[in-house]
């Protein structure tokens, strides 16, 4: 049983050095000190998250605030799941990375990243079925549900004409969030890229 507490301290211990703690009210009204006063609180209690009318408004009336727990909610998974040497790719681990960002020098430094980014802008979530209503491709539909399609490097380029179709993949991430993450914190990359 001693052995079973220790274990589990240590689990938690390394769990909780890990995740990066949720914005607060009082957080969020320090980023984002222009915005309407009832958004902090909001945003806090996971308002902005999902795709529900409600939840459309507040993005549209704090975007500020669902911004940055959007980012704290990706953030968080990379860094939960996302490999310790390869912290330096964090800038990347975000939904408003552009096409330039990847096509630079640390998106290509990170290729080997692309698998943990994909799998925590879709917060473990399946949104093909928002992808396929907003026309993304048949065979780009694989980054709908945060998979990357190869772990070889030379094929992943054959998949650049879905790259025009991100910002529509990673706006039904983002519909999709929920209040709570659904990643799993024990998810590993299934490619090993060189």
């Amino acid at each position: 049983m001693k052995l079973f507490l220790v274990l589990f301290f240590v689990a938690f211990v390394v769990n909780a050095e890990v995740t990066i703690k949720e914005l607060t009210p009082d957080e969020l009204r320090q980023i984002c000190p222009n915005e309407h006063k009832f958004c902090a609180d909001k945003v806090a209690e996971g308002k902005c998250f999902g795709s529900s009318r409600k939840a459309g408004e507040l993005k549209r009336k704090c975007p500020c605030s669902c911004s940055n727990v959007h980012h704290r909610r990706i953030q968080n998974c990379c860094k939960r799941v996302g490999k310790e040497e390869m912290e330096f790719c964090l800038p990347l681990c975000a939904y408003n990375t552009t096409l330039q960002d990847l096509g630079g020098g640390l998106g290509i430094k990170c290729v080997s990243q692309l698998t943990t980014w994909a799998y925590c802008a879709s917060d473990a979530q399946d949104t093909i079925p928002c992808c396929q209503n907003k026309g993304v491709p048949k065979e780009c539909l694989s980054f709908c549900k945060g998979d990357v399609p190869t772990c070889d490097l030379q094929s992943i380029f054959s998949y650049k004409p879905c790259l025009k179709h991100m910002e529509t993949i990673v706006s039904c991430h983002k519909e999709q969030l929920a209040a709570k993450p659904q990643f799993d914190v024990n998810w590993e990359a299934p490619c090993e890229w060189e």
